[in-house]
């Protein structure tokens, strides 16, 4: 499938702004769809399986942002002193753990940051917001992305942390059977002559090739008092209450220090107000409900429930 040359193209909307922001600037998110959209007006990339971020340059200088607006420079200060080698600039990414394939791997992306280090990380680059002083967002996708293959053209060491996503042109289906066939999370599809807009829009869609789910972890059990065989998980409902939707018993095993955390956070009220957690015994654990995990399901059940979940990784870039 060819890569897609993408042509500039001005929005008639002219510039937002003339100034560099001065701190964390909203994400644009796609909606959720069964496949992607045909048609020549969309550009298809691949979805990496790691943690959004948001990377500001500045005189040399650079500021990482997750998705909910944290400050991570200094947990990353490797990929910190490598996107300092920029221009001025505001830039949309992906952070990710490569695997011998060169696939992104959630769970290596999760050993790297729990071991503190960030030397085998890479930034996949979506989209540049602003190139200097200029805000980018009021024009197409086509010229963030001529801007960004511009900004990223740095030379090594920089260039191979930080590398640009090449869309794909023509039907993103064969996109979405290849990364479906490699393991990988799906296919992200985007209209060529769209802005960039906070939050999510018809702009935007993505096509996952397995369902997933973000949990809020509300317990756990233990196995004869001791060690730590389930995760009690809820979702968070629109009147702010957490609604018990299962346990999870496998894929934890890899999430370095995970107990102790949650012995960090026992308490001993349940924190679930809906569903039907289990009934508090001895080898059941409550938690204050302040740990979000990535959790692989078969299917979210009729009754609102997990079916064959599998822990993936907690979401530190969400809390």
């Amino acid at each position: 499938m060819p890569a897609l040359d993408i042509p500039k193209r001005r929005s008639r909307q002219g510039l937002a702004t003339n100034s560099f922001p001065a701190g964390f600037l909203e994400f644009q998110h796609p909606k959720l769809t069964d496949k992607p959209p045909t048609g020549a007006g969309w550009i298809h990339e691949v979805k990496f399986d790691g943690y959004r971020m948001q990377v500001h340059v500045r005189r040399g200088r650079s500021t990482l942002y997750t998705r909910n607006g944290n400050d991570w420079t200094e947990r990353l200060p490797h990929v910190a002193i490598m996107a300092g080698e920029l221009p001025d600039c505001v830039l949309d990414a992906e952070l990710c753990a490569l695997g011998p394939e060169g696939y992104s791997d959630f769970s290596a992306l999760r050993r790297s940051l729990t071991r503190g280090k960030d030397h085998d990380l890479v930034l996949m680059c979506f989209h540049a917001l602003f190139e200097g002083d200029t805000d980018l967002r009021p024009f197409t996708l086509g010229t963030r992305k001529t801007v960004l293959r511009k900004l990223l053209d740095v030379g090594e060491p920089a260039d191979d942390v930080l590398r640009y996503v090449e869309p794909v042109a023509g039907e993103g289906k064969g996109l979405l059977d290849a990364a479906c066939q490699l393991s990988m999370e799906g296919v992200v599809s985007k209209r060529l002559d769209s802005l960039y807009r906070a939050g999510k829009g018809d702009a935007w869609l993505k096509a996952k090739c397995r369902p997933a789910e973000t949990v809020v972890i509300g317990g756990w059990k233990s196995s004869g008092g001791l060690g730590l065989s389930r995760l009690l998980a809820g979702v968070m409902q629109p009147d702010g209450r957490l609604r018990y939707v299962g346990s999870i018993g496998s894929g934890f095993g890899r999430e370095r220090g995970l107990l102790a955390k949650l012995k960090a956070l026992e308490a001993p009220a349940q924190p679930f107000s809906a569903g039907e957690p289990p009934r508090k015994t001895s080898d059941v654990h409550w938690v204050r409900p302040e740990l979000l995990a990535e959790v692989q399901i078969a299917e979210m059940t009729g009754g609102g429930k997990l079916r064959q979940p599998v822990f993936k990784g907690l979401r530190e870039d969400l809390s």
